[in-house]
């Protein structure tokens, strides 16, 4: 502030109640807390270690027969019947067309920004907007690989998926 000038109503409350109400205990204990809980939360956070075993599973598949008993399995545990998982598989085609929708509407929103604009930080937040688009395409095509499962009734894997699906 420069010589003259006042600090604001909310300012001036603010203070008072700061230096009135606040106590260097509150204010360690309410610290404290706040570091506590980012660490926690960045210990949950942090993805687990995958072994090279079980990527090559999540490619070529884990199970011998292709995933079938094991999706058998999971149907008469989870008491789906035929009706239940065409029902489910619908609506996995359905997340899957509302996620490549608003992907294709980030990344063109993403890409006109900049072109619209000479202002730095708004340029910035569109290719932010448009590499948003990568996240709701790989949401969109988990529920794609699902739906796929859904259709063949087994857990294949994601190369099979990718080459029965987008025929690679």
């Amino acid at each position: 502030m420069s010589g003259g000038e006042r600090p604001g109503r909310i300012s001036r409350i603010g203070g008072y109640f700061g230096r009135r109400v606040g106590n260097p205990f509150i204010s360690r204990v309410g610290r404290d807390t706040l570091t506590d809980g980012a660490g926690q939360a960045g210990h949950v956070l942090r993805p687990a270690r995958i072994s090279r075993e079980e990527a090559r599973g999540a490619l070529r598949g884990r199970y011998e027969d292709g995933g079938r008993a094991r999706f058998a399995q999971l149907m008469a545990q989870e008491g789906l019947k035929e009706r239940d998982l065409s029902e489910l598989e619908r609506m996995r085609v359905r997340q899957f067309r509302a996620m490549c929708a608003i992907s294709a509407l980030a990344l063109l929103l993403g890409a006109a920004i900049p072109i619209l604009t000479d202002d730095g930080l708004i340029m910035m937040s569109g290719l932010i907007l448009g590499l948003f688009s990568l996240v709701f395409l790989a949401i969109g095509l988990r529920h794609d690989l699902a739906a796929w499962q859904i259709r063949n009734r087994r857990f294949g894997g994601i190369l099979e998926y990718v080459h029965d699906r987008w025929g690679r």
